[in-house]
């Protein structure tokens, strides 16, 4: 979990003032597709985790073992270093989970971990 927060924390970080434009899905890369994507996973993990802490716990420490032990290395290496950039997809990400902020509220399930961003990014 504490590469997670991690993952957070450098977004935060690098995505400090205001961006100049809304960017969408269709305009990020790759690697910074997959962050969004995690981010949003690690969400949907958080809120499993308040319903249900037992099992919020084994699918957080399921995740940490998915997605590796140099996740911190990874996420740091992909991060865009301009700071406007990083905070578009910021601003990205808040939009998104303000989104499926009553999803996230109403129905911290397992299944909806893997499910697709929402549409309309």
């Amino acid at each position: 979990m504490r590469r997670h927060l991690y993952l957070a924390a450098c977004l935060l970080v690098l995505g400090c003032g205001p961006s100049a434009k809304e960017i969408s899905l269709k305009d990020l890369t790759a690697d910074e597709l997959q962050v969004v994507e995690r981010y949003v996973i690690l969400e949907r993990a958080r809120t499993v985790t308040l319903a249900n802490p037992p099992l919020g716990v084994i699918v957080l420490d399921s995740l940490s073992t998915a997605w590796g032990d140099s996740m911190d290395i990874w996420a740091e290496s992909i991060l865009p270093r301009d700071p406007q950039r990083a905070a578009q997809i910021q601003d990205l990400i808040s939009r998104i989970l303000a989104a499926e902020a009553d999803s996230l509220v109403h129905a911290p399930e397992v299944r909806r971990l893997n499910e697709p961003l929402p549409e309309g990014f």
